[in-house]
């Protein structure tokens, strides 16, 4: 099992015992020499339509990770030993560990070649220290994968199933993540051990792991739900966007891109929805919040960083950022895991700083109480929910609240109705030769409190058109407040919408 720094400054020792290496085959290519790459052959494209199981091994993959795995637990013993008491930062631990591969590798490629092996080249020699880098202090095997930039979304089954979808449509299929589904899932819950703030086990009992990397992407696993464990992992490409570059990039047209704006200005709370994972919610919620002004204080309540607002200071001066901590270990009397955390609690506490504006991410069921919390503040609020359209976002929230027995259906639909001004959805439209997504703004409505048994109102304000494309078809309510905020008002009037100004 691999061993790197905890936060805390101390350093875990992987108790897993390993066979002495034995260096790559004597007369044979190793890893990363480029007859290894020839024989092996380029990672496998796959059609957008379908593809091949066979997955491209590198010929000595095996005995590469084999010898990694016992160089790796020899420098984990150093590193404890460096670490202890020490409270060092994580370059500070990483600048060391760096310091001890450079001299195990000497020693090791020293005894090698005293033993009638060939020395190490340079291209092999680099692959290992890397490869030693990421197991001690990154995402091991994963780690590779993440970086490609190429890399919009990484989907594993099994340690030997790794499928990269690439943000040009392409899709490839890339080497093992482990030697076994056992390892994999040991390498899993090391990762989650050390790269979460917040208490994140990966167990039979909690075998669901939802982590944020380091550089911006979120990895979802499960096992023992499973046949087999699974993994996705995927890429924020536009950590910071606003409306202006979503017209460019084609999702929204010049009317929804001033409209969208005044709405924010005005303190409209707006749900963002759309089909799935990878529909584009969370990139329209954070162009909606650049909206805002500066100035303004804003907390976001999320079950894991995504939205990311606080690391953003050009934009936001002033981010309460809290993320909801799911808790290990045994259940307590009250029905909660020790040290649970929860959405409605964050945002009970965040109205203690001052706050002007509370952001709550991803509805999936109960968070929807503290959204209507928020809500309630009238100062505009944003969340995003999965839907199949911008009608059905009502009775998906009203579902996700009438899931805790304390809630009425009554009680929803007048919540939906009195807090939710707006709610958006966000088509995704994939090519059928490339695989490549194209995501937009397709429909816009209004939301109010119903008569009679029409609970909640529903005003059309902006209506797919041919294309599917969100143009205007009826004023909302509220347009005095939008053009008080700098909306055109004229601009309403261009029944066929602006798409002819945007560029695909």
């Amino acid at each position: 099992m691999p061993a790197a720094p905890a936060s805390s400054g101390r350093y875990a020792v992987g108790t897993q015992t390993q066979a002495e290496p034995s260096g790559p085959a004597e007369g044979g290519p190793r890893y990363g020499d480029p007859r290894a790459r020839a024989e092996a052959g380029p990672r496998i494209d796959l059609g957008p339509g379908g593809g091949t199981r066979n997955q491209l091994r590198s010929v000595a993959s095996s005995s590469f990770w084999s010898e990694i795995d016992g160089l790796q637990a020899r420098i984990s013993v150093q590193l404890a030993e460096e670490f202890e008491g020490r409270g060092l930062t994580e370059e500070a631990q990483k600048e060391i560990g760096r310091r001890l591969i450079e001299e195990t590798l000497r020693e090791h490629v020293r005894a090698l070649v005293a033993a009638g092996s060939p020395p190490w080249d340079a291209v092999y020699t680099q692959r290992v220290k890397d490869a030693l880098l990421n197991k001690l202090f990154g995402l091991g095997r994963l780690q590779e994968l993440v970086d490609d930039e190429t890399v919009e979304n990484i989907e594993i089954t099994g340690f030997d199933q790794v499928l990269l979808l690439h943000s040009e449509g392409r899709r490839t299929v890339a080497d093992p993540v482990a030697e076994s589904d056992e390892q994999l899932i040991r390498d899993l819950a090391f990762i989650a051990s050390r790269r979460s703030r917040s208490e994140r086990s990966f167990t039979p009992s909690n075998p669901f792991l939802k982590l944020a990397l380091p550089g911006g992407q979120r990895l979802q696993a499960t096992a023992w739900v499973t046949p087999r464990p699974k993994v996705v992992i995927r890429r924020d490409r536009l950590p910071d966007i606003d409306l202006e570059q979503l017209r460019e990039f084609g999702s929204l047209d010049r009317v929804l891109e001033q409209f969208l704006s005044a709405a924010v200005r005005a303190h409209k709370s707006i749900v963002v929805s759309g089909r799935g994972q990878g529909s584009g919610k969370t990139t329209l919620v954070r162009a909606l919040a650049n909206a805002m002004d500066p100035w303004e204080s804003i907390a976001t309540i999320e079950t894991e960083y995504e939205l990311k607002l606080h690391q953003m200071p050009e934009r936001h001066q002033r981010v309460t950022a809290m993320e909801a901590r799911p808790g290990s270990g045994e259940i307590g009397r009250d029905g909660r895991a020790a040290g649970e955390i929860t959405v409605n609690e964050l945002v009970y506490e965040s109205l203690r700083f001052n706050i002007d504006r509370v952001i709550v991410g991803e509805v999936r069921g109960a968070e929807v109480v503290p959204m209507f919390k928020a809500m309630q503040m009238g100062n505009g609020s944003l969340s995003t929910i999965h839907a199949n359209s911008a009608e059905d976002v009502i009775e998906r929230l009203v579902t996700c609240a009438v899931e805790d027995a304390s809630n009425s259906e009554a009680f929803a639909y007048r919540q939906v109705g009195q807090h939710i001004d707006l709610i958006l959805f966000n088509e995704v439209e994939v090519d059928p030769v490339t695989g490549k997504r194209h995501r937009y703004l397709s429909e816009v409505i209004e939301v109010g409190l119903g008569e009679g048994e029409r609970r909640v109102a529903v005003t059309h304000v902006f209506m797919p058109d041919a294309k599917g494309r969100a143009v205007p078809v009826h004023e909302p309510t509220f347009m005095a407040e939008l053009v008080d905020a700098g909306f055109d008002r004229s601009l309403f009037g261009i029944q066929s919408g602006l798409w002819d100004e945007v560029r695909r």
